[in-house]
């Protein structure tokens, strides 16, 4: 039997069934063997097409279709498809682990929610195996809240599509470790600290970011690739320097590379742990890192020897309020 992969097919078997087609005995036009593949299935790719279905007038991607048949579905791929033809993911929400869908859809919810989207999100069936979802190479442009619905996702791709941000949903997926938004609009990272949960690997490469003023208290970080973004000046990099867990920050394609010593003044930022820190996949050499060792033993004198003379000048400015009698109390008044 041939295992149904374009979306034309899974059509057919569908409006089959729906028809109630009977056993024929014959192996190959058997609905029977669809259902039982169906039934039993574990990882299910739909194809779909742009144009015509050969030379009749039904357009490809308008056909529609249901999963409901697809009771032990692990792993779904989508592609050049409309998400919103497919319907009947009741069994799918139970047992798929990953989802990869390409090239099919322009909101999360399309895909995500069941097809009352009158009811609040709290109402909705939640997406109780799914661990890892791969949305890249589509037209979305926000994250809506339809993503809360994914408790138990652990890596999620949403590169390649048209976001400016992460919205305020991320935070209640306290599972997710690894978030890719690479090749989207995004320019700035305000609160993201607050946005991203426990996300532990944050891939931005492709994007408009000149600052990253908002990842400072995301101590989780451990993995930041910022390749092709705007960060202009080494002095961008204090924000994440730190981060306790950020041990791996990739800068390539960035105007901060002109920089003189570059890669000295990047890592000097991540203080007493820059030597354990890979820049651009490479940790510092021997030479960088006896480099970086002199300037914060200089940067750490310079501190001192400011703390003394603030400490100083305080004193100073003490005895000289207390000479002028500005610190002697005001005599208490009896009756």
């Amino acid at each position: 039997m041939k295992v149904p992969e374009s979306s034309k097919e899974v059509h057919a078997i569908v409006e089959d069934l729906s028809l109630r087609l009977g056993t024929s005995g014959d192996g190959k036009t058997d609905v029977a063997n669809y259902v039982e593949f169906l039934h039993n299935v574990r990882n299910l790719k739909v194809r779909g097409a742009r144009g015509y279905v050969g030379t009749s007038n039904v357009i490809w991607n308008s056909l529609p279709f249901g999963l409901n048949l697809c009771k032990s579905i692990t792993a779904l791929w989508i592609s050049d498809f409309d998400v919103r033809m497919i319907h009947d993911l009741y069994s799918v929400r139970k047992t798929c682990r990953r989802i990869v869908i390409h090239y099919s859809m322009k909101k999360l919810s399309d895909f995500l929610l069941e097809p009352d989207e009158t009811l609040p999100i709290e109402n909705h069936e939640k997406w109780d195996s799914l661990q890892e979802i791969d949305f890249s190479f589509n037209e979305v442009e926000e994250i809506d809240e339809s993503i809360s619905l994914l408790d138990l996702v652990r890596k999620m791709n949403l590169s390649h599509n048209l976001l400016t941000g992460v919205g305020n949903h991320l935070q209640h997926l306290t599972m997710l470790t690894e978030l890719n938004l690479s090749h989207n609009a995004i320019e700035n990272l305000d609160s993201w600290y607050a946005k991203l949960g426990n996300v532990k690997r944050l891939h931005l490469a492709g994007n408009k970011i000149s600052s990253l003023n908002g990842l400072h208290k995301l101590y989780s970080l451990e993995f930041l690739d910022l390749t092709d973004n705007n960060i202009a000046e080494p002095d961008d990099i204090r924000t994440v320097g730190v981060l306790p867990c950020l041990d791996h920050l990739i800068l390539r394609g960035n105007p901060i590379q002109q920089v003189i010593e570059y890669r000295i003044k990047v890592l000097e930022h991540f203080g007493e742990r820059a030597t354990e820190v890979k820049l651009d996949s490479r940790k510092p050499d021997e030479r960088e890192a006896d480099t970086i060792s002199v300037r914060l033993a200089l940067r750490k004198a310079r501190e001192e020897k400011e703390e003394q003379t603030r400490k100083k000048a305080m004193e100073i400015d003490k005895k000289s309020r207390s000479l002028s009698g500005h610190d002697t109390a005001a005599p208490v008044r009896s009756f």
